[in-house]
């Protein structure tokens, strides 16, 4: 496929060709950042462990290793929670528009 332009518009400055060895996703094609088999979670894509209500998440003090988060979802809020090692951040995954 290739782009056209009529003879009587001037085509784009700047525009140059993708490089052959350039690779293009592709639909229908899991990478390594696609969750597999509906989020089963393990090395195949990202599972929270941790679903309680937000009271009994940002109850606990998780011990993270150096460099690493907890994650939990709040069942009772739908929320997001992160645990950066100090403190519980909130996603608020209700937010509306």
């Amino acid at each position: 496929m290739s782009i056209g332009f009529p003879s009587a518009t001037s085509a784009p400055s700047g525009i140059t060709a993708l490089p052959s060895g350039a690779k293009r996703p592709a639909f229908g094609t899991l990478y390594g950042f696609d969750a597999s088999g509906g989020g089963g979670g393990g090395a195949s894509g990202f599972n929270i462990a941790t679903r309680d209500t937000e009271s009994n998440i940002t109850a606990t003090t998780p011990s993270n290793p150096s460099g690493q988060v907890t994650t939990a979802y709040g069942t009772d809020t739908n929320n997001l929670y992160i645990y950066d090692g100090s403190v519980w951040i909130t996603y608020d995954n209700n937010f509306t528009v």
